[in-house]
């Protein structure tokens, strides 16, 4: 079919571009710049650029996927760019962790698992146009939440972990997890109150990461927490969306994180 080799050529752009960041050496240097007054440096800046355009050539590769799709009656830009998300902050994801491989074995498993997740993710989505729900429709939400949450909370310990000023830190969360929250709540007939409550979600947690760079906690249990606090907010817009949010929702949703909260600070 003609998806899936669609879907093959761009894991294999893409595997060949995370190849070639790893083995290019970049030079050292070091960029300065001010955010709201303050001074700021960013080392390797070449290095973070080839690192956003291969997020960007996932995305732009599953942009290409999505708009064979024979039941895509959509075709704005506001629609197309849900499925760009995931497949783009997943590549980009692998440019952060593929380079702790301890040996070039491992770090080879590791490029291999990004190709297969990636085409996972890449055909979940395309499965997802489907009009009418069906068994396919069902495995390919489940796996598009699963990867989701699963990327949400690496970014978030990544990002936490470094110890950064809010300003860095706290913007970086705000927009990984807008995108992400934007890929996990797409409906197709509303598609504008999709961005308004992915953007909610991305400045809450960007908030919520400020308020925490003041609390010296743990990168797990910080990590955990955004998550808790993620999963709710994404789960409460979700059932708007959907016509479905009520009191007896509402009240699952808080004792789900009333309970986890005493599991994560009793466990880590």
């Amino acid at each position: 079919m003609l998806v899936y080799e669609r879907v093959s050529v761009v894991v294999s752009l893409t595997l060949i571009g995370l190849t070639l960041y790893f083995v290019l050496a970049f030079p050292a240097e070091t960029a300065a710049f001010t955010i709201l007054g303050s001074p700021l440096t960013l080392d390797s800046p070449r290095q973070w650029l080839v690192a956003l355009l291969l997020g960007g050539l996932a995305m732009a590769g599953a942009d290409a996927v999505m708009r064979i799709h024979p039941a895509l009656s959509i075709r704005r830009l506001s629609y197309l760019a849900t499925f760009w998300m995931l497949p783009g902050l997943l590549v980009f994801l692998a440019t952060q962790t593929l380079g702790l491989a301890p040996n070039p074995v491992t770090w080879a498993v590791g490029l291999m698992v990004t190709g297969l997740l990636l085409w996972l993710t890449i055909i979940a989505e395309f499965g997802q146009i489907r009009t009418n729900p069906s068994q396919r429709y069902r495995w390919a939400y489940v796996w598009q939440q699963f990867i989701g949450y699963t990327m949400a909370l690496l970014f978030f310990i990544i990002i936490y972990r470094t110890r950064s000023r809010s300003a860095i830190s706290a913007t970086g969360i705000m927009l990984v997890s807008g995108m992400i929250a934007l890929a996990l709540l797409r409906q197709r007939q509303a598609i504008a109150k999709t961005w308004l409550f992915a953007g909610i979600i991305g400045l809450s947690l960007g908030q919520i990461t400020w308020a925490l760079n003041y609390w010296r906690i743990g990168a797990l249990t910080a990590g955990l927490l955004l998550l808790l606090i993620f999963y709710v907010l994404v789960g409460l817009a979700q059932q708007q969306l959907v016509g479905k949010l009520s009191h007896r929702a509402l009240w699952e949703f808080g004792s789900i994180a009333v309970v986890a909260v005493l599991v994560i600070f009793n466990y880590t």
